[in-house]
This record gives structure tokens, sequence and C-alpha cells, in this order.
């Protein structure tokens, strides 16, 4: 005959199980959500990127996408990384202490592209079959001061930029501080900055105001 006492004992245990199962499942989805980040960093992001794509008939030549890395969302972007990074405060200092300090230097854009053949894809190479360039608002136009591949990994891409997909390749674009420093304000409805990719596969402009 069973032990009253080992029957109530293993009842007990079950309960605690129970109980700690079910404190730790809500505890679990508010870090997840804290951790996902807040909605303010989509929007700033989603404000400042522009798309464009390119075809040939029902072909599609070149997918060109880029985020304008303003001051408003390095700021965007500084809360959100420390954010998800909360447990490693170091490496997300020295992050967000880079963009920020390059973005106060530069005009700095997040580049992604695709193109269909994936040997055209070579913004950052010497000799690269595309040209890229900033125009200001008075139509004077400047030649990138570096071009070169994402420092983040594919997965903080996708986190960040989730306009850039699977196949595209990501770019970190650096032009003049002057180029957004016209020496005239801008008419009303002029384009304050247009970023233009040409090359054989056709060309892309994308407008910021």
């Amino acid at each position: 005959m069973p032990d009253p006492r080992r029957l109530a004992a293993g009842a007990l245990a079950i309960l605690l199980a129970a109980s700690s199962g079910a404190g730790c499942g809500p505890r679990s989805v508010a870090l997840y959500e804290t951790v996902a980040g807040s909605p303010s960093y989509g929007r700033v992001t989603e404000s400042h990127t522009r798309t464009r794509e390119v075809h040939d008939g029902l072909d599609t030549r070149f997918v060109l996408s880029a985020t304008w890395l303003s001051g408003a969302w390095v700021k965007a972007f500084a809360e959100e990384y420390s954010g998800i990074y909360y447990l490693d405060s170091a490496r997300s200092e020295r992050v967000v202490a880079r963009w920020r300090g390059e973005s106060e230097r530069y005009v700095r854009f997040f580049v992604a592209l695709w193109v269909p053949d994936e040997r055209g894809n070579d913004l950052e190479k010497p000799g690269s079959v595309w040209s890229l360039r900033l125009v200001r608002s008075d139509e004077k136009d400047f030649e990138p001061a570096y071009v070169r591949a994402s420092s983040l990994k594919p997965e903080e891409v996708s986190r960040f930029f989730p306009h850039s997909g699977t196949w595209y390749r990501a770019y970190e674009v650096a032009f003049p501080k002057e180029a957004e420093s016209p020496p005239e304000p801008p008419k009303e409805g002029t384009p304050r900055l247009k970023l233009v990719l040409a090359g054989v596969q056709g060309r892309a402009v994308l407008a910021w105001r």
C-alpha cells in the first residue's frame, strides 16, 4: 500500500512545478517584448528609407533600398541596439559610438542592393560596374567617401533593416558632410538629398525631402 506521506509529497512537488512553470511564462514573454524593441525605431527607419525597383518589361533589373542614417535615426538606433544588447553594454556602446561618430562626420546611408547576377553586386570594389552619387538640393553631386560591406551580422541586418531581403547585399556608404548643407535653402518641393545609382542595368533615384 502506498505511503500517504509520499503521495502528499509527490502532489506538492507537482503543484510547485506547475506553479513555477505558470509563473515563468508571463515573465519570459514580458522579457522578450522588452528586448524586441519599441515601435518608434520601426517608424523612424521606415520614414528614412526609400526603395526603387528597376524593370525591363517583366524582368527585374535590380532593387535598391537605402536608409539615411541621420541624427534622428542614429538616436533611435542607439536606443534599439542598447535595448537588445542590454546584457552586453560594452558591445552596445562600441557599436553605437561608432555609428554616431561616423554620422556626425559624414552623410551616411545603409544601402541594400539586389541584382539577379550576384557578380554584379560589387559596390564596394574599385572599378565597380555601378556609379553611386549623392545630389544635394542645388544639384551639386558628391562621390562617396567610402563604400564598404556592412559591419552588421546578417541577423542584425534583418532585424534593424527589414527592407533588406535575404538575397540583397548590404553596404554602409558615406559622403562628405557638406552634401547636406547647400549654400541656399532648398526651394519648396525640392528634394534635400537624392541618392543616384546608375549602371548598365539602369538608373535609380531615391529622394529625401
